[in-house]
């Protein structure tokens, strides 16, 4: 029966769609999920069958579509807090801290610091060819090319207009090392040149990220303008100071994560055995300014009162106090008193542990820890200094010229210029070796190497040319190509006692360096013509004749039958170089061959 209200009035029956449904009327649909609207999202179960208990489709995301590409789920407002690094475990006051207090850390530190210091460096053309005066290039772009050489390696001579490269390269690398943090700030003129890079604390620089947890970069505004956002903040006395922009402000972090805001220094990552080493050294030093265990215990009659070992103690003190040279002399004694000397054992003030921390510390900068543990072989120790030379120095100069190199192409205008570290402590012998081989197997030219060690080309266009050392002499590439002969293609190049006097004048320049004398010797021998079998002027035996002929001169006018007779005189006066010609020793003669 239809319900009464309070009103008397009859109440409306319910809508059949509110009644509940039995458990015989539901219907669940395998099928693909639907999104707002009741479009299909693609989801996973297809309603085939397949999906029965199976793991169902993943909810709707309820972030908006512009939410994708970002970097990681960062707290809500997190630029409203001022203090940097507020939502890191450690801050950059603790890292400064641990790594001024273990002393072991900062001498790796400034070992560091100072191979670093030690590297010497130029500024060159990424591409070595527009050094080059006979590259097809004219000379105005050569001038313009070494003007802003000039003008960079002026720059980088005082970054920051008033400290030295090697002061000002420390420093930068100070912060790197241990707050991760390196940080400079770009000073201009109102044209927006570039005239300094000074360094600013990078424990005060606090980030600021964009929607998407990244710096805001340079925007286009509607009218056309360009807009810089703030991206980072300089944090003074507990509060924002002033805004940077990314044009202002040069950061760079080296070990930078996704799901960090700021970068991972090497000390950060040893902390944890900073702090052990930290402790064991208080720990030691406890044991010279503190303690209740002394040197010696001796023992006194039995029957002695306190009051009498208290007299005899003062005795004894005031007996050998002060006077070192007197305490070491022997003292008798009444009675057993002596016999009954204990020594306590002195704790051991350093074993394999401490070892194993310095281990850890060397390895996270990558320094050779020998001079640290205990004494290895030399091959040890070679190889492992070769190895933090690969794994520590390197990357480290490598971090410090794409710093440079960015710098020099951005503010520059110069993305054809960079930074190249000069090899430093590297053997002669081995360099000029390696250069040889290079020259013999025509992988480069005389100019090129001379374009790697930062010197003046040569004008000869012999110096252009890759050459390949045969049985004959050098040949240069093309020659082998078309199948011509050594000496006058070697004729074509060298252009007589001209070309031999100004080559030789502008070797004569560099005398001085370490590849001056071979590079003279190299250049003498692509001057040298050697005698060659299909030159008319100065023919010569070929290659391999018997006797020992082959690569020397032979007479002009011979004929074939006067040559013939001058290799068997040849063959017959030194048979072993007979036997080296053909390959081996000659055959035993028989029956056969008539003799």
């Amino acid at each position: 029966m239809p319900e009464q209200t309070s009103g008397g009035a009859k109440a409306a029956p319910a809508s059949p769609s509110a009644w509940p449904l039995s458990p015989y009327q539901v219907n669940v649909a395998q099928g693909a999920p639907t999104g707002a609207g009741g479009s299909s999202r693609g989801g996973i179960s297809r309603g085939t069958g397949a999906d029965w208990f199976g793991p169902l489709d993943p909810l709707a995301p309820i972030a908006p579509p512009q939410v994708a590409g970002r970097r990681f789920d960062f707290p809500p407002g997190y630029n409203v807090v001022t203090r940097p690094r507020a939502y890191e475990a450690i801050g950059f006051a603790e890292l400064r801290g641990f790594a001024d207090a273990y002393d072991l850390l900062r001498l790796v530190i400034e070992t560091r610091k100072d191979q670093m210091e030690r590297q010497r460096w130029c500024i060159r053309p990424r591409d070595p060819k527009f050094m080059r005066k006979n590259a097809g290039k004219s000379a105005v772009v050569d001038a313009e090319m070494s003007a802003r050489i000039a003008t960079v390696k002026k720059f980088f001579h005082k970054p920051d207009g008033t400290t030295r490269w090697k002061t000002w390269l420390r420093s930068l690398l100070e912060d790197m090392f241990v707050i991760d943090a390196a940080t400079l700030y770009c000073q201009r003129t109102r044209e927006g040149k570039l005239v300094a890079l000074h360094q600013l604390d990078g424990a005060t620089i606090k980030r600021v990220i964009d929607d998407f947890g990244r710096t805001p970069q340079p925007y286009t505004a509607p009218d056309g303008g360009i807009v810089y956002p703030p991206a980072y903040q300089q944090v003074l006395k507990g509060l924002p100071a002033v805004d940077y922009s990314a044009r202002d402000i040069i950061y760079r972090p080296r070990n930078v994560r996704a799901h960090r805001v700021y970068g991972y220094s090497p000390v950060q990552q040893v902390l944890m055995t900073v702090n052990i080493a930290l402790r064991r050294q208080l720990w030691q030093l406890d044991y010279y300014s503190e303690g209740s265990i002394p040197d010696a215990l001796i023992g006194v009659p039995n029957g002695w009162t306190p009051d009498q070992i208290k007299q005899f103690q003062d005795y004894w003190d005031q007996e050998f106090a002060g006077d070192l040279a007197r305490r070491r002399r022997a003292k008798f004694v009444p009675g057993d008193t002596a016999a009954k000397v204990h020594q306590t054992k002195e704790p051991e003030q350093k074993n394999d542990f401490d070892e194993w921390l310095a281990r850890i510390i060397c390895y996270a900068f990558s320094v050779p820890p020998q001079w640290a543990v205990k004494l290895m072989n030399r091959a040890t120790a070679d190889n492992q200094s070769a190895q933090a030379q690969e794994e520590g120095l390197e990357p480290t100069k490598e971090w410090v010229k794409d710093l440079i190199d960015e710098i020099i192409a951005e503010e520059f205008a110069s993305p054809d210029l960079e930074l190249a570290w000069l090899d430093e402590d590297t053997d002669e012998k081995t360099e000029q070796a390696q250069f040889e081989a290079r020259v013999r197997i025509g992988a480069a030219t005389l100019n090129e190497f001379r374009d790697a060690l930062g010197l003046d080309p040569f004008d000869s266009p012999a110096a252009d040319r890759p050459m390949v050392l045969t049985a004959s002499g050098y040949v240069p590439i093309e020659s082998n190509l078309e199948g011509q002969g050594t000496s006058a293609q070697s004729g074509s190049a060298i252009q007589g006692s001209q070309d031999r006097a100004s080559v030789r004048k502008s070797i004569s320049k560099d005398l001085g360096t370490h590849d001056g004398r071979f590079l003279r010797r190299s250049i003498d021998a692509a001057l040298i013509s050697k005698a060659s079998p299909d030159d008319p002027e100065h023919p010569g035996w070929p290659a391999k004749t018997t006797g020992g002929l082959g690569g020397k001169f032979r007479p002009k006018d011979d004929d074939e039958e006067s040559n013939d007779h001058r290799i068997r005189l040849a063959a017959e006066d030194d048979p072993k170089k007979s036997s080296d010609a053909t390959g081996g020793d000659l055959p035993e003669p028989t029956d056969s061959d008539g003799f």
